[in-house]
């Protein structure tokens, strides 16, 4: 059953229950009040006969007796009137009744004996009527009854007019609320089925640019809408980072077998180098041992790198703690000289930063600095030199590597922090290309930002700016 169907039988459920309510509670009162009517003009002419009857009082020879009016007067063409005594006798009666008279039975004697007037029902013929029946007094005792009689007939036929009316219009206003109702769920429902089909449409041609067109109110569908559409946003980018993210890792893995492949070529080749000429040339022996051994060196520094790489694809969040600045360029100092190889190679610290602190994991930060370093060294010709540059600023603390090397091509700016990336020009110089990619990511760790400015032939400067550490 769809929901269309659900909320047109739910709508008109409840609008029928509605008007058979509204039906039984117009019958009903209306039965009452007519009903009603009929008892006040039967009272109502019973009070117009008792205050017309003379009481002749007892003579010596002659009882108590009660002198009535013509009852035809009281009488009208629907009414009838009949008098009867104690015991049940006709009295009188009005010429409407013809030969017929007003059935009476004992109960109705009995009940009269005790001085009170009541109503009563009775059939008289075919029809059915109503009943005032008013016990007549002598000197408080019960002498007589007076019945006034309606028939019931006329106001049973309205009624029954009015019931056949009733259930007619209410079926003719529970098919228009079927109607209506079927229509207003199809005009509620439309855009569920535009999101239905949407999705359907995106499914089978998995475009994932394409978004429900809707231009209703921003009641629930609007917002539901209005969601889907922000979904389906967030899904194309969510798309669009994946499919980007399987293109890198299909560069970055054919990128590594490349680098991984030249080094065990030379290896390889050094190694049936040594079993055919090693015994005999131990010179080329040796030679080829150094190659091997250099090979490994530089394949061990790339998995090494990899497996930065790795863990910060993984996820991987660096715990961070004070670290005293000076100190920190100390030791990455005594390093970097050991990596200078005869090029002028200087460490300029500010006064005013040599009590600073930053907040950092030392051992990333020092492998960041001398990655930039050690990149300054390969791309710097003798006799070129290198700084290591440290100020502090009111943000926080920058540290710049300058060096006068071969420098960048404009073009390549945008690239150098991509995995495996290497210019025309370092192409020479060796390395794997991951350096700089390891040494964006620890500054992103160190909610640091590293920028380069670099003009071909003069040098680079890249600087890596530390947020402000504030002590408590």
């Amino acid at each position: 059953m769809t929901i269309r169907l659900k909320l047109t039988l739910w709508y008109s459920t409840v609008v029928s229950l509605t008007l058979i309510a509204f039906s039984i509670i117009i019958y009903t009162f209306l039965s009452y009040s007519l009903a009603q009517e009929i008892d006040r003009d039967l009272a109502g002419r019973a009070v117009g006969v008792i205050r017309s009857i003379k009481v002749v009082e007892p003579g010596l020879l002659k009882p108590q007796k009660f002198v009535l009016p013509d009852v035809d007067v009281f009488g009208y063409p629907n009414t009838y009137l009949q008098v009867v005594d104690i015991n049940g006798n006709l009295v009188a009666k009005s010429s409407n009744l013809f030969n017929d008279n007003l059935p009476l039975s004992r109960a109705t004697l009995h009940q009269s004996k005790n001085g009170k007037s009541f109503y009563g029902w009775l059939e008289l013929g075919n029809q059915r009527m109503r009943i005032y029946n008013y016990p007549l007094l002598a000197e408080n005792r019960v002498v007589g009854l007076l019945q006034v009689g309606q028939p019931f007939s006329g106001v049973q036929a309205a009624l029954t007019r009015l019931r056949w009316l009733l259930w007619f219009m209410s079926g003719l206003m529970i098919l228009a609320a079927g109607t209506i109702g079927w229509w207003l769920a199809r005009a509620a429902l439309r855009p569920v089925e535009d999101i239905s089909q949407t999705a359907t449409s995106i499914r089978h041609h998995l475009d994932l640019q394409q978004r429900i067109a809707y231009q209703g109110p921003k009641d629930e569908l609007g917002r539901l809408v209005e969601t889907l559409n922000n979904m389906l946003d967030s899904l194309e980018i969510a798309y669009q980072k994946l499919a980007e993210s399987h293109e890198a890792q299909r560069r970055f893995v054919a990128d590594v077998s490349h680098e991984l492949k030249t080094p065990l070529t030379t290896i390889r080749g050094n190694i049936d180098l040594i079993r055919r000429m090693g015994d005999q040339h131990p010179a080329i022996r040796q030679e080829a041992m150094d190659d091997i051994a250099s090979e490994a060196e530089r394949m061990s520094r790339l998995v090494l790198d990899m497996l930065v790489l790795a863990r910060a694809d993984a996820g991987l969040t660096l715990p961070l703690k004070p670290v005293a600045l000076e100190k920190l360029v100390q030791q990455v100092g005594r390093q970097a000289k050991l990596l200078a190889q005869g090029l002028d190679f200087k460490i300029s610290l500010a006064e005013d930063c040599r009590a600073s602190m930053i907040l950092a994991d030392p051992d990333y930060v020092k492998q960041l600095i001398l990655i930039l370093v050690d990149n300054a060294f390969k791309y710097t010709m003798r006799p070129g030199s290198v700084e290591l540059l440290v100020h502090c600023t009111p943000d926080g603390v920058q540290i710049q590597v300058k060096d006068t090397g071969i420098g960048i091509e404009p073009s390549e700016l945008a690239q150098i922090f991509s995995r495996f990336y290497r210019s025309d020009q370092s192409r020479p110089v060796g390395g794997s290309g991951l350096g700089l990619a390891i040494a964006k990511w620890i500054a992103e760790q160190h909610q640091a930002t590293i920028l380069v400015n670099s003009r071909p032939g003069e040098g680079s400067t890249f600087t890596i700016t530390f947020p402000k550490y504030l002590p408590n």
